[in-house]
């Protein structure tokens, strides 16, 4: 269930998000159509990019998987010898068949 709801969060953030950028860029077109000079965003679009980041964010954690212990004993009381003990920089594919067919 907080999986779903998490999901919906993360959409409703985007899509807030999104709308207060649109938001953004129409307000700095009609400044530059009129134009006026001013620094500050108005506060509505402010607030809204603040509460999307804020709903986006809840919704990841909601998603998100349980964090991993640092602790490398747990880490490493889950693999298996084979796993610990595979030293694939030792591998190597290159043989002497080549050599071998061309002799013959």
């Amino acid at each position: 269930m907080s999986n779903t709801t998490g999901r919906i969060l993360c959409l409703l953030g985007f899509l807030l998000f999104i709308h207060a950028s649109y938001s953004t860029y129409e307000h700095l077109s009609y400044l530059k159509a009129v134009e006026k000079v001013e620094r500050d965003l108005p506060i509505d679009i402010t607030i809204e990019t603040l509460v999307s980041v804020a709903v986006f964010s809840l919704g990841i954690v909601l998603v998100a998987n349980p964090l991993k212990e640092i602790l490398m004993k747990t880490e490493m009381a889950k693999q298996t010898i084979d796993k610990i003990d595979a030293r694939p920089s030792f591998m190597t594919f290159n043989h002497r068949g080549r050599i071998v067919r061309r002799s013959i």
